[in-house]
């Protein structure tokens, strides 16, 4: 197999990945928009990457700016960007022959669905392998998860791509029916938008100077959280998949065993050192309440699903941040299943024989 891996996102997730990924023996080659260069440039201007915590490693990396040097570098591409730089990345990919290659989107968020170009095979994962961030030109990894979920648009991939994609990916896979079910088990749109907007007073009063989970996921909030996590429940049930509680997500992509949500922010590693943003202006809400929220209402609307603790997030959401998530997310309209019905939208990802996907495992 060729050992090698182009990235799509110089930012912690993509870094992390890098390092990661040549901890093992894997050349890669990171791409940076030339208009998002910041981290790129203190990492070039270092001239090597650091990465901290779960991850220990100080190696050079080679960053391009050039779209068509990751295209021709390799043939297994990993998107590593907030789901909002999607449209911008499709943009750039148009034009080269992509008939080849694998696309992998961590995480996916129904990338696939938006994709209007031909690629050989797409392939979504639910979240990132890590919880890290950047401090100046060092990645600071809190935590790696132990799997993730991921599933292809036209499940399952063929037995070459399989195969590629475990050997490659530095996590153990469990692979999903489909993208909608993925793109579900994304528990982000079940945590992040509600700690940020229940806890908008004091993120702007004190310039984010306290811990978002621990601090910040109290009981009250915890309640919300279970609401919402049952609307995304019953969207998958009515595809006939076995859905989990995104605290158990949680629980089996981490290796935890923790009781409860407010158990998970106080005492979780990964989860209970991060510190919340300055402001409302993050991918917090930025991404999850148009891309997955909005996602979520969507489909529970089409299949007739009381959607309304979902639909108070996106509206409350809108009017702190004065922006249209309705418009501007990726509803059936975007995802370009606003024309089909109840039964054609359930038939089309609908959950899969067991042997389909566990014959792969």
């Amino acid at each position: 197999m060729e050992r090698k891996v182009s990235i799509i996102g110089a930012g912690p997730s993509g870094f992390a990945l890098a390092a990661d990924l040549q901890n093992r023996g894997i050349d890669v080659l990171v791409y940076s928009h030339p208009d998002h260069f910041r981290y790129a440039n203190e990492v070039m201007v270092k001239g090597q990457l650091t990465v901290r915590g779960k991850i220990e490693s100080s190696m050079p990396v080679c960053i391009t700016s050039d779209m068509a040097e990751i295209i021709e570098f390799s043939l297994m591409i990993i998107l590593t960007i907030p789901s909002t730089g999607h449209e911008t990345v499709l943009q750039q990919l148009r034009g080269f022959s992509l008939q080849q290659h694998t696309i992998i989107a961590i995480p996916g968020n129904l990338f696939s669905l938006i994709a209007d170009i031909e690629i050989g095979c797409v392939l979504e994962t639910n979240l990132s392998p890590y919880s890290c961030r950047m401090e100046r030109d060092e990645v600071l990894v809190l935590g790696k998860k132990s799997l993730i979920f991921i599933a292809a648009l036209q499940s399952p991939p063929s037995q070459a791509i399989y195969d590629a994609v475990q050997e490659i990916m530095p996590v153990k896979l469990c692979w999903c029916s489909s993208v909608i079910e993925v793109c579900l088990l994304n528990v982000n749109g079940v945590f992040h938008p509600l700690m940020i907007l229940m806890n908008a007073a004091r993120i702007e009063s004190t310039n984010g100077d306290f811990f978002l989970y621990r601090d910040g996921l109290t009981s009250s909030v915890a309640k919300a959280m279970i609401a919402v996590d049952q609307v995304r429940m019953q969207i998958g049930n009515a595809f006939g998949h076995s859905m989990r509680s995104a605290l158990r997500v949680s629980n089996e992509c981490y290796g935890h065993t923790f009781t409860s949500l407010v158990d998970l922010a106080r005492n979780s590693g990964p989860h209970n050192g991060l510190k919340a943003p300055p402001d409302l202006q993050n991918r917090n809400i930025s991404e999850d309440v148009p891309d997955l929220l909005v996602c979520w209402h969507s489909l529970a609307e089409k299949l007739g699903i009381d959607a309304s603790p979902i639909k108070a997030i996106i509206v409350l959401a809108q009017m702190a941040t004065s922006v249209d998530y309705f418009q501007s997310g990726r509803s059936l309209r975007k995802l370009h299943l606003e024309d089909i019905s109840r039964s054609e939208l359930i038939e089309r990802f609908m959950a899969q024989p067991d042997g389909a996907i566990v014959s792969r495992l």
